[in-house]
């Protein structure tokens, strides 16, 4: 085969924002039965069955997608109100702790009923004291400001986004380091269609707690869109580190780091969207590949490329001139 030159395909990627799940009420996670039910959660430390205070909770669906959100108070406790009839766990994340799931459990219906508790244990990091005293290792979230954040929950779930949005930066007045207040916020800028107050509110949220998924997906997609690639990188670096297995994320991320001229780490990335699920939706990553081994005198490799991403998506747009591509790629 001869070599030819390659040209860069401009990659129309959906980057999904899985942020619009956590402005959303309360939805229906699955099963079939009416009713709704209270959902209150107890999280303590593993090593030291301390209250863990300050930490962030998510009612989640078990196929993905997030219901609410809530914050820990001084006990360890967050409550959830008005579930709706359905599969949910609970996530805990924080700073100073592993990511913690609970056991899948029904709300409403025969299975479920108007009242559960769920207690999760969540282990500390690796190198920090379990004897430290205290309730918890981060900064304990003062009463007042739990209080507004806890009413800026509700008027969320009501739809109420100038309301949610007043409890929200009163939180923050109480309180300058409470990044689940800022990322909250961030979702209602959304809602009131005032982008620029949302990056702000999440940029802020993620130098407090840079783990807060819902404000480095916003961020990651916000610079991809307006082609910031540096500044798109280490939020999309974040998503993937949470999101390890999902082919939307790393797709975006390897068409991040080819932008950033990370050759090696694109090819990485991008290798690794075939073996996981709804990967066809992403061929795409084909072409990564493929432009990611221009002019290492790999032809045989980006030839194979270009036939995998023909077999993936035959009625592309883009699938004329891979095809046009590869025939120059062939001998004579």
């Amino acid at each position: 085969m001869r070599s030819s030159h390659l040209w860069f395909f401009t990659l129309a990627v959906a980057f999904v924002s899985t942020a619009s799940a956590a402005q959303q009420t309360m939805t229906t996670a699955g099963g079939t039965a009416a009713g709704v039910t209270t959902v209150s959660v107890r999280v303590t430390y593993k090593q030291n069955h301390r209250p863990a205070a300050g930490l962030r909770v998510q009612l989640v669906s078990p196929l993905g997608g997030m219901a609410a959100i809530r914050t820990t108070d001084g006990n360890g406790a967050a409550t959830f109100d008005s579930v709706d009839s359905g599969r949910y766990q609970v996530q805990i994340d924080g700073s100073d702790i592993e990511t913690t799931k609970s056991d899948v459990f029904e709300a409403g219906g025969s299975d479920g009923g108007p009242y559960i508790t769920e207690h999760v244990e969540v282990p500390l990091k690796g190198n920090i004291d379990a004897n430290v005293p205290g309730p918890a290792l981060t900064e304990v979230v003062p009463e007042a400001a739990q209080k507004e954040f806890n009413l800026g929950s509700k008027e969320m779930d009501k739809k109420n986004w100038d309301g949610a949005k007043d409890h929200f930066q009163k939180a923050i007045a109480a309180f300058p380091k409470y990044a689940e207040a800022f990322n909250s916020l961030g979702q209602v800028e959304i809602k009131l269609n005032d982008g620029k107050s949302a990056v702000e509110a999440f940029r802020s949220g993620t130098q407090i707690d840079p783990t807060l998924q819902e404000a480095n997906v916003y961020l990651g997609q916000f610079y991809y869109d307006n082609h910031q690639y540096k500044d798109a990188e280490p939020y999309l670096l974040r998503c993937a580190a949470n999101q390890p297995q999902s082919a939307q994320v790393l797709t975006v991320l390897a068409n991040t780091e080819l932008q950033n001229g990370e050759i090696d780490l694109a090819l990485a990335n991008a290798r690794k969207v075939p073996t996981l699920a709804n990967h066809q939706q992403f061929a795409i990553s084909h072409l990564i590949v493929a432009q990611a081994l221009t002019g290492t005198g790999k032809d045989d490799e980006i030839a194979k490329e270009y036939d995998e991403y023909l077999k993936e998506a035959p009625d592309s747009p883009l699938a004329p001139r891979v095809k046009d591509a590869l025939a120059q790629l062939k001998p004579k």
